[in-house]
């Protein structure tokens, strides 16, 4: 339980009289250990806690071959944030919140195993419906009066067409979790470059990014004691009230004194940035002078409130192409764009690496576009760029995110029209979100044929299973048609390191598996399109977006990052971490990168570029080559002190 919802779930479970339970708690703000929780037992979990603005990081916890059924309360989140639908039983929704539609009306959906326990003989008692009596046991006589928990309007059918109509004309569910994902960018940006407000949710990976919780950070006053951060909400909510600025914002009654900030997708994102402002403001006016007279921007582009006013929020432009009027002085001057991998450069699992927040945000507040180009799929790229927003990376919105899943999407729904048999490696979640449900669309270690075969990911199946069912698959094929069936390979990765450091095999090494193991058999070679790194779609996709190839790519992976890029055309910096070594990089001529650094922050402080005054006025690609030319310097040795 991680908030008051999950609690009246609990207390309902008491009240029916059903089995003993084991209620898994947490500190408010966070999400239990899912550790420790039985898979043979019923589940019950609320997948967004509007009042603590918590929510389950994933359902990879929730095993396919379990023997309890999993009830999950999904009132909000139906609209706002991926589900895994086959990990769950008993799912329950409304349009309430997340659609603007009639409070308490909603769905329920049971799945085959749900049904098959209603079959079962024996006691079924029913959750409260309308509960007539208060906490003390007495009559509540507020219903005699005409209230009630839902309101009982056949309106609500028609509200609900109406919303989903909307909803629809949007873009489906696609573009509800793109409006949520911008909103929480906003939030975030906010949030992490003003010093005194923070998350309620303390864990970043279960922050719900539509429920915004906050709460605010005690400083010390000038007559050196603490105020009360009750006292201090009130006045600024009374201040917001008085203005018409905000209304409804208090915490949950059960929660820290703050702030409850609702950026569902019918919220526009300009209203939450406005929201900020007026926030500033207002704290401003309650806390007088304890707002420094400038706010270091940690995180983010979102400019300094000023005193007494509030000032619109700006941001710096920055064309893709720029006239150099004297030499750049650091080494992100020397191009329109910045391309980052995801994983070894920014993010270890879900924890943004040292460097890598403040080196974005460097960029936001420069104006200056930067990609993140990844293999990570295991979801759509709007996933993606919840998961990485949640380790703290100030990306400003999805269209920044290039996944070699989305690369590989039109390419796999071709193969869907011609009618072809489309297996994927990776779980049924991470398919369906990037490519949809399609009846020839099926997990590789459930079917005994395909035509194709789409590597994504590795995480939330048994890998060495499935790639044991795939190679009997394969030479099943080989003996039966004498051909093999063809690999799309988004994720390319071989190897890619993990939290503590250490190397392990990523899910591009099916494809030499299958090579290798099929090799005695006299297989042919197997067809392999790479759509990820190093293939060249991936970073054609990114010129595209960025309209120039002006591009730098920044990895740590010589076999991907650097190779890809050299191969497209673009220049390349290699980060030097566990994957790699300065003494021991590969000097081949697809291989060596044009600079190598120790770390993030030499993009930005000049020591890869050290004699600047030469070649000005060239192009930008000339400029820098022409520097490394000038210095003598082995470019793939440029490694700074830094």
């Amino acid at each position: 339980m991680s908030d008051s919802f999950s609690q009246y779930w609990a207390n309902e479970i008491d009240t029916l009289g059903l089995a003993p339970q084991n209620r898994h708690i947490c500190a408010y703000g966070d999400f239990p250990d899912t550790s420790r929780i039985d898979p043979n037992h019923d589940i019950v979990l609320v997948l967004n806690g509007t009042n603590s603005g918590v929510c389950p990081p994933d359902l990879d916890w929730i095993l396919p071959d379990r023997a309890g059924l999993v009830i999950a309360d999904a009132v909000s989140a139906a609209f706002t944030r991926p589900i895994d639908y086959d990990r769950i039983d008993v799912l329950c929704w409304s349009w309430q919140k997340a659609l603007g539609g009639e409070g308490g009306h909603g769905m329920i959906a049971l799945s085959p195993r749900a049904q098959a326990r209603l079959i079962v003989g024996g006691r079924k008692p029913i959750a409260r419906l309308m509960r007539l009596h208060n906490a003390d046991g007495s009559v509540n006589k507020a219903f005699f009066d005409g209230r009630t928990i839902s309101t009982p309007s056949m309106f609500a059918v028609e509200d609900i067409h109406s919303a989903l109509d909307w909803a629809e004309a949007c873009g489906g569910l696609p573009a509800l979790l793109n409006r949520v994902a911008n909103n929480y960018a906003v939030m975030a940006d906010w949030v992490n470059s003003t010093p005194w407000i923070d998350w309620t949710c303390t864990n970043p990976t279960a922050r719900s990014t539509c429920s915004i919780t906050l709460r605010l950070v005690q400083e010390q006053l000038a007559a050196g004691e603490k105020e009360d951060d009750g006292k201090i909400v009130a006045e600024m909510i009374r201040r917001l009230e008085a203005e018409g600025a905000a209304f409804d914002i208090w915490s949950y009654g059960d929660a820290p004194p703050g702030f409850r900030i609702w950026a569902g997708p019918t919220v526009e994102a300009d209203d939450l940035a406005t929201l900020c402002e007026w926030l500033a403001w207002a704290y401003s006016e309650t806390c007088g002078g304890t707002i420094p007279p400038e706010v270091v921007v940690r995180h983010g582009y979102f400019p300094p409130s000023k005193e007494s006013a509030v000032q619109p929020r700006t941001e710096s432009a920055r064309p893709l192409t720029v006239a150099l009027e004297s030499p750049p002085q650091t080494l992100a001057d020397c191009y329109d764009a910045l391309l980052f991998d995801a994983t070894g450069v920014l993010i270890s699992q879900n924890d943004a690496l040292p460097g890598a927040v403040d080196i974005l945000a460097r960029l936001n507040t420069a104006g200056q576009p930067f990609y993140i180009v990844t293999n990570i799929s295991s979801g759509s790229d709007e996933t993606i760029f919840a998961r990485l927003r949640s380790a703290g990376l100030p990306i400003p919105a999805v269209d920044r995110i290039v996944s070699a899943g989305g690369v590989a999407r039109h390419r796999v729904l071709e193969e869907l029209a011609a009618g072809r048999l489309v297996s994927y490696v990776g779980s049924a979640h991470a398919a369906h979100e990037i490519f949809g449900k399609h009846p020839n669309l099926h997990c590789a270690d459930t079917v005994e044929t395909f035509d194709t075969l789409v590597v994504l990911d590795d995480e939330g199946f048994d890998f060495k299973r499935a790639a044991d069912h795939i190679l009997s698959t394969f030479r099943r094929r080989l003996i039966e048609t004498g051909e093999m069936p063809r690999i799309i390979a988004a994720n390319a990765d071989i190897i890619y390191p993990s939290k503590n450091g250490t190397l392990v095999f990523g899910p591009g090494i099916i494809g030499p598996m299958l090579q290798s193991g099929l090799a005695p058999f006299g297989a042919p070679p197997i067809s392999v399109e790479i759509m990820g790194k190093p293939g060249r779609a991936i970073f054609e996709e990114c010129i595209a977006r960025a309209g120039t190839d002006r591009l730098l790519m920044v990895g740590d992976q010589v076999d991907t990052d650097i190779k890809g890029a050299k191969a497209a055309g673009l220049d390349a910096l290699l980060v030097i971490t566990g994957l790699n070594n300065s003494d021991e990089l590969r000097q081949d001529e697809n291989g060596a990168p044009d600079f190598v650094a120790k770390n993030l922050g030499q993009i930005f402080d000049g020591s890869l570029l050290p004699h600047l005054q030469s070649a000005k006025h060239c192009g930008i690609k000339n400029q820098v080559r022409a520097r490394r030319d000038n210095c003598g310097v082995d470019k793939a040795h440029l490694v700074g002190s830094g």
